[in-house]
Parts: C-alpha cells; structure tokens; sequence
C-alpha cells in the first residue's frame, strides 16, 4: 500500500501522498514504529503533530480467526510504517466506500489504531491520553473518519482513535457457544491494553488514559468499565449520547441462527465453518437489529442494569470497577431526532421528515406501544396495556391534545427520553450511588451551523452526534473550515464553542473565552447538578427533566414490576437505533 499523510488544505483534511513532514521513529515494547511529523495551523496557531497511523494491534481476523475473540499482534521484526492510510471494518451491511465523506477500504484485517502526538518529539513530556471509540449502531463506522489534529493540539493530549469488528463479525452469537459473542467489546479491551502497554513510548501517560465515545461507542466506553479484566489501564471515562443500559446496546440471547438459515448454513454439521469460508461481502446483511452486545457470562457476566444496580457477588469485581473511574456522560438536545429521520417515518408512513401531520390517535395506538414494546420488552399484554396509558397520559400536552405540532413534539420527547436521556440518567444515578469516584453530568444546546446527520427543519437544536464536530475542534482548522464530519461554515460563536470543548476540563475552573472561570459542579443523587453547554455559555443546572425522568427511572419500572404477574409475552417488534 502507497505511503499517505493527511495535508490541511484551506481546513480540509485529505490524504496525500508525498508526506509534507519529516519521519519519526520510536521504539516501543512491541518494536519500532516510524510515523511523521509536520506543522500545522489550527486556530490560528502554529502547533506540531505527529502522527502514527495503522498500527495493527491485533492479528488479522479473517480466516479462521473470524468470528474469535481477537489475538495479540506478534511483534514487529522489522520497522514498521505507520503512515499508511487507515482501513476499515467490514460493516454489518453493504456500504459505499465513499459513505464516511472520505475514500476508505475495509478489510478483515483491520483491528488498527492511529497515534496522534501533539508535537514533533522535540521535547520529553508524559502526556494525557484519550482512547476514541467510534459510534455507529455496533454496525458501521471507522477510525479514520475521525481525524485526532485538533483534539491533540489544542487539548495537549495524545488521541489514540481505534477499530473494533462490527455487524456479524464483532457481536455474532451461536447457541452452541461457537461463535462466542462479545467480539467487538473484546477487540476494544485489547486496543485499550496495547495502548497502556505502549503509549509510554509515545510520550504518554499509561496512568492517565481516559475512553471516550459517542452513540454506540460512548456505550461500548461504559461496557469497557463493567469488564473486570480492564482494571488499572484507565482512569476516565466519557460517554456522549449512549448507555449499555439503553435497549438498542444489547440482545437478548444468541442471534446467529437467523444469518445462518439466509446464508445455508443452518444445515451445515458446522454451520460456523461454514459461515467462515464465506467472502466478507456476502455475510454482509440489511438487517442489523441483532448486531449488539450480549450477556456472555465472559466479557459481560451480568445484564448490565444488574452490574449497575445489583448487589450479587458474582458481579462485584464488574462494579467496583465502574465505580472506581471517573465518570462523565451526557446528551444533546434533540438526540432523538435521528428517530425522527431513520425509524418513525416507515412506521408512520411519512416521507417528508420536514412536513408531516401525526395525529393525537396514531399517537397512541401506534407509537407508544411500540416505545413500551422497547422500553419494557417482555411484559404480558395487561401490563403493556397500563403502561401504554400511563405514557399516552405523561406525553399529550392536554391544553392542546389535537395540535398537530403538540403531537410531533411529543413523538420528539419519547424519541429523546427512551434511546438516550433516561438510559443517560439511569447510568449516572448508578455511578453516583456507588460513590467510588466522581460523576460528571452535561446537556448539550448548541445549535449547530450544520448538522452532521439528516435533520428535519424544525429541530432547533442539536440532534444526535453534532456535538462530534466541536469536541474534535473541526471548526478550528482554519477560517472558514470544512472537514470530513462536516463541511458547513462555522460562525464565531461556534469556534468558540469548539476551542472550549476542546480543552475544558470538568476538574478545573474554565478560563477559555466562552467559559471563562466556570466550574463545573459534581453530580451527586441529593444535588443532582448537571452542566447545560449552549451557545452562549455555561450554565449550572439541576435535576435534568425532572418530571419526565422521575416517570422512566421510578413510576413505569415501579408499574411494569407490580402489574407483570403473568408469564412473559414478547411485545411487538421494535425497530434498533441507527446510531452514527
């Protein structure tokens, strides 16, 4: 494969070929590892990076690797070139090699991670580290459509941006226990390990490492913290927009029979062999609803609402562990919005997500048994029933229970609280309660110039992954940017936003202009203080939705447990997020 680097051409990142920088080696304990270094502006400013990218940190998972938890890439005999362009996974379903806004490959070969350093090892310095792990439904997504420049530079931190298997190839599950399960979780555990183990050598602190992700992967930080096996190689963690105790992170039971029969292999006397000798882009399939983590009794020893807010010994070392990092989570404004452009519109038969009518009755006959079909999976059809009216009754605005508007609004609430903003809720009330360590809280109201998924018009704020585009500093690349994420025209008030993002840090006073001298206040389950980011500024803020989230964390589990007496009735089928 041809040598690559990324220019900054008028802010756009690109791949090209000669490297503008010069080549820099260093030598860790699994070899030498040459990436380059050059200079480049970002707000402004003149910084150096260095960057080290498709560092394999696991053998190749094709083969009769496919399908396994992963293996530890042997040690490099020779200098290895980490300038070479990232790749990435297989998704779960078919997708255009221009699909990310970039040109990217996929391969099997894939379990590889890139090394943004924050200046060009002119000087020694033991340096903060983030670990990004991507979203995407557990289905799609990649590292290299996440570039590190302005997260490093800016913040004075060294980001590490990772693959993990994806769709079948990373979360498949036999009965038999074949096809074990987990494998995604279990390729970001060892990218993790890789990092602690080596990140030394880039001027790292292995005792400083914080998990970061978004959507799928802000669940996945939050699945790494209930895995004993990943104690001491980090210390924080960041989930934006995602919790494993949300329905769409995690299957109920094996999934692999149904890909089995649609590919003939259900008759195989191996059906998993049989399932391994097929290309890559056959498996690939369009239904991407069994694609998630599941309880393995490895990986994940409990159901992770169990782990969270049980008490068993059988789960304690998975506990002790989540409550001993520091734990910062939270969600954007319209989060759900991404329901309103992917999911309700074959359900409720609209085609214009800027344009459409729902009435009070579908409302109630359509979507709220299917949002307690999801929330509430396995209850009996009485249950469902008292529950349905008991959200019908939480959700109409009654001084206008036939507006149209009051209507839509409402689908917006359900579509924000049952996917993202209870399950967010549920997870910091846990980590509070446990009391091990400290928990971190935030809203997300900016609105942005451009959104970085489809967004109906009417939305008025952020919808589910806009905040990406500020946390990696993509407006201050130059003076009218563009990027990969996003190719809109940034204001100045959103590059302030992006410089704050950037380099706050919830255990200091703020001192950057849009921020200056806030503090961030703890969460805690008297206080339940919470910060909300919008375009203006901070602002402290207490017990988030207060009325909505006391009915999802305590009146409908408080009903579903007294009403659900009779043997358990699988709901309806409920449509999985498509997180990006």
């Amino acid at each position: 494969m041809a040598s690559a680097c990324l220019l900054i051409v008028l802010g756009v990142l690109v791949w090209g070929d000669p490297c503008m920088g010069r080549a820099v080696t260093v030598l860790t304990p699994v070899g030498k590892i040459a990436g380059a270094s050059e200079q480049l502006v970002v707000n402004g400013r003149p910084f150096g990076i260095s960057r080290f990218l498709s560092i394999p940190y696991a053998e190749t998972t094709g083969g009769q690797n496919r399908f396994r938890k992963p293996i530890q890439k042997a040690p490099f005999t020779d200098i290895f070139n980490a300038t070479q362009l990232p790749m990435g996974c297989y998704p779960g379903h078919q997708v255009s090699t221009t699909a990310y806004g970039m040109f990217l490959n996929f391969t099997e070969d894939c379990l590889i991670l890139n090394v943004y350093v924050p200046h060009m090892f002119e000087r020694n310095a033991s340096l903060p580290v983030m670990v990004w792990i991507h979203g995407g439904a557990f289905v799609e997504g990649a590292a290299a459509i996440y570039p590190g420049e302005g997260i490093a530079t800016l913040g004075n931190v060294i980001l590490v941006t990772i693959n993990y298997r994806l769709g079948m190839f990373g979360f498949i599950r036999s009965a038999s226990g074949d096809l074990p399960g987990n494998q995604g979780l279990w390729d970001q555990h060892l990218a993790i390990k890789w990092v602690h183990n080596n990140i030394a050598a880039f001027t790292g602190n292995p005792d400083d490492v914080t998990i970061i992700g978004e959507s799928a992967g802000a669940a996945s930080v939050i699945f790494q913290t209930l895995y004993a096996g990943n104690r001491g190689l980090f210390r924080r963690v960041i989930a934006q927009s995602g919790s494993p105790l949300a329905y769409w992170t995690i299957h109920n039971g094996p999934n692999a029979d149904a890909l089995m029969k649609k590919k003939s292999c259900g008759g195989s006397p191996d059906p998993a062999s049989c399932l391994r000798a097929l290309a890559p882009e056959v498996l690939q399939d369009e239904d991407t609803s069994p694609w998630l983590p599941i309880v393995d009794n490895d990986f994940l020893v409990a159901d992770p609402k169990d782990i969270v807010f049980g008490n068993d010994p059988s789960t304690a070392a998975a506990r002790n562990l989540f409550s001993s990092v520091d734990f910062l989570t939270g969600i954007n404004d319209f989060d759900g919005a991404i329901q309103i452009t992917s999911i309700w519109p074959s359900i409720l038969g609209y085609t214009n997500i800027d344009n459409f009518t729902l009435t009070q009755e579908k409302f109630s006959k359509v979507v709220v048994p299917i949002t307690v079909s999801a929330a509430q999976p396995s209850v009996n059809n009485e249950t469902a029933d008292v529950l349905g009216r008991l959200m019908d009754f939480m959700y109409t605005d009654w001084s206008r229970p036939d507006d149209s508007d009051a209507v839509r609004n409402a689908l917006v609430d359900l579509s924000n609280d049952v996917p993202f903003f209870a399950p967010a809720m549920s997870t910091v009330e846990g980590h509070a309660s446990l009391g091990g360590a400290r928990t971190f809280l935030y809203q997300f109201s900016v609105a942005p110039t451009t959104h970085t998924l489809e967004t109906p018009s009417w939305i008025t704020g952020p919808n589910h992954a806009d905040e990406i585009q500020y946390v990696f500093g993509y407006p201050l690349y130059s003076a009218t940017p563009t990027s990969i994420m996003n190719t809109g025209h940034y204001t100045d008030q959103e590059r302030l936003v992006a410089d704050a993002l950037v380099t706050m840090d919830p255990n200091k006073p703020m001192n950057v202009p849009w921020y200056t001298n806030t503090t961030w206040p703890e969460y805690d389950i008297k206080s339940r203080a919470y910060m909300q980011l919008s375009g203006d500024g901070a602002t402290a803020g207490s017990r988030f939705a207060a009325r909505r989230m006391e009915f999802w964390q305590h009146l409908f589990p408080a009903v579903a447990n007294t009403y659900d007496c009779h043997p358990h009735a699988q709901g309806p089928n409920v449509p999985i997020l498509v997180g990006k």
